[in-house]
């Protein structure tokens, strides 16, 4: 529930198909008990478990993280001194029931950034996790690691590849909470990707959805929440939940609407809205923010999605 908040209905639905569908099934599983054998590997030769105190604030910061998107931690894995510039900075890995999720961290790149860019990275591969993408990428890894078929799967797999990332950007946007540093991340995080990687969305096209969501009430209602904790530092206020009530960017994932308008009482007649508490005056969220899906039917527009 908590990703229809700010993930792409497109992406959504269709992820949702691939890792519930009977006809994609054979396919997954197979990758699947695959992926046990390489995770043992894995940990044996390239990663690691986090320990000591110089994991304890990535450890810190992915927890805040996975509150504000309503997400239950994964795994965290680091890189070992070995295997560090042959993977990206932030990389989610895990099966398509969601079951074993893995966050791959590189420490010793991800700490040289300015926390708003960590911030970003973190929450993209999370946002990945949560929209059921971590299969997407076990997927690319076993088949490139082990040289079976990896080319025809890159293949198979491209709708699903093409807008993997646009909720994945989202949900970094949220955790940046500013946009240049989050487009300055986006822009890093498509070099030296690995040759095993999913052939995402173009920049071009993920840095224009990302300005346009945020123009969203979505990142409006985040921001006005981190300004009145700022403002108000003696009162213990977490990120407002992305969940309070039912809005037009909490639709059901099944909806296919795309207007501004908003939910009506049955029968009955409409009443004044409350006046805000004083304490709350000057961090409304404002009245020309985008609702989600006003966003969404742009980029379906462009990507040609029918």
């Amino acid at each position: 529930m908590a990703r229809v908040t700010y993930a792409y209905g497109v992406d959504v639905r269709r992820f949702r198909w691939l890792n519930q569908s009977m006809s994609a099934q054979t396919l997954m599983r197979a990758l699947e008990l695959r992926w046990v054998v390489v995770a043992e590997e894995l940990m044996r030769e390239e990663l690691q478990a986090p320990e000591g105190a110089a994991a304890l604030p990535f450890l810190q910061e992915i927890v805040r993280i996975s509150e504000l998107l309503r997400l239950t931690l994964p795994t965290v894995r680091l890189l070992a001194p070995s295997a560090r510039g042959s993977w990206p900075i932030v990389t989610p890995l895990g099966n398509a029931r969601n079951s074993d999720d893995w966050l791959v961290i590189d420490g010793e790149r991800l700490a040289a950034l300015s926390p708003p860019q960590r911030a970003f990275l973190l929450a993209q591969g999370l946002g990945h996790i949560q929209c059921g993408h971590a299969a997407l990428f076990m997927t690319h890894f076993v088949a490139a690691r082990e040289h079976r078929g990896h080319a025809a799967l890159r293949l198979l797999l491209h709708p699903f590849s093409r807008i993997a990332a646009f909720s994945a950007d989202r949900a970094g946007l949220l955790a940046a909470g500013e946009f240049e540093p989050a487009a300055q991340m986006l822009a890093r995080s498509t070099q030296d990707l690995p040759p095993w990687y999913p052939h995402l969305a173009s920049l071009p096209e993920r840095r224009r959805a990302l300005e346009e969501f945020d123009r969203s009430r979505v990142v409006a209602r985040v921001r006005s929440s981190h300004l009145f904790a700022q403002a108000n530092p003696s009162v213990s206020v977490l990120v407002e939940q992305l969940i309070q009530r039912q809005t037009p960017e909490a639709l059901p994932e099944g909806s296919d609407s795309a207007t501004d308008s908003a939910p009506t009482t049955d029968n009955k007649p409409t009443s004044a809205a409350p006046a805000s508490p004083p304490e709350h005056a000057g961090f409304e969220v404002p009245a020309d923010a985008w609702p989600l899906a006003r966003c969404d039917q742009r980029l379906t527009q462009r990507l040609g999605i029918l």
